[in-house]
């Protein structure tokens, strides 16, 4: 384990009876509800110093959603728990300007937001959302906040995130998960050329978590995930690359403390000093979120 504080950017925690996640009814690990009581305790020996609350693809429709009702619901928790320092909601960037109003309101009444995410990945179509007009210009109107955005998608739509990220550069960007890349299929040649690609973009960062959900849950090792994190590191350095744990997401394959383990020892496989392997797991949270600790 490290032996200084680390900071945790993909914290998730939700309240059925306080939302409505219908997609969540039909999954076992997805319809209980997790709050930061249950995080707490999963940490196990884990000094998490910080965390960083990322939304829960709440239901929403074409005409509006439960966004403000999230962010109240994730600043209750935060009373319990003030570690959650920061708030990455979602929004409807598929407004188009329209949806200037409803992120200056968040940005008024919620200071701890400091971005946005709307998942890719789960829509109908994922291209056509992503690389509409009306989207874009949404996703534009984040850089007037100073606020950024974050991609999920997986490895099959990654020629997505390709065409994406160009069309933006005024917007600081994070790729979670990696892209959930495809380690059960074997795919660590187009995860190298996707990384080569993005790492291109100066306004482009990514999020070191979810490798063990991506291989086999059962019988993943160090071996498995070892070229995929040598590979995120080489092309986005330990400037732009950030740890996170995704829970409760990750508990089907590991715990937060045996993935936190595993990157150790890739890190000092790979002779990361000490100030690196800090960037990774504090420091360039900080920088990218505008933590105040």
């Amino acid at each position: 384990m490290p032996d200084f504080p680390i900071i945790d950017t993909h914290l998730h925690v939700w309240d059925h009876d306080r939302l409505s996640y219908t997609p969540f009814k039909s999954q076992a690990l997805t319809r209980r509800n997790y709050h930061v009581e249950d995080y707490r305790a999963d940490c196990g020996a884990l000094d998490v110093e910080a965390m960083v609350f990322l939304e829960c693809y709440a239901d929403f429709t074409p005409a509006g959603g439960q966004y403000l009702e999230e962010i109240a619901f994730v600043e209750d928790e935060a009373r319990r728990d003030p570690r959650i320092k920061a708030i990455v909601p979602m929004a409807p960037l598929e407004w188009g300007e329209r949806v200037l109003p409803m992120l200056e309101e968040m940005a008024a009444k919620h200071p701890t937001v400091r971005g946005i995410r709307r998942i890719i990945e789960f829509d109908d179509d994922p291209r056509g959302l992503a690389l509409s007009e009306a989207f874009l210009t949404g996703c534009a109107q984040l850089a007037k906040l100073g606020w950024h955005f974050e991609i999920n998608v997986n490895h099959t739509q990654m020629d997505i995130v390709r065409a994406f990220v160009p069309r933006l550069p005024q917007v600081t960007m994070i790729l979670d998960h990696c892209g959930k890349p495809g380690i059960a299929e074997g795919a660590l040649d187009q995860f190298r050329a996707d990384m080569a690609d993005l790492a291109r973009h100066p306004n482009l960062w990514i999020k070191l978590s979810d490798l063990p959900i991506e291989a086999d849950w059962d019988t993943w090792t160090d071996a498995d995930l070892r070229p995929f994190i040598e590979a995120t590191l080489e092309h986005f350095g330990v400037d732009r690359t950030i740890y996170a744990g995704d829970y409760p997401i990750c508990l089907p394959a590991t715990s937060l403390e045996r993935w936190v383990a595993t990157l150790d020892r890739a890190f000092s496989d790979l002779g990361l000093s000490e100030t690196e392997t800090r960037k990774i797991y504090r420091d360039n949270a900080i920088r990218f979120y505008r933590l105040q600790l």
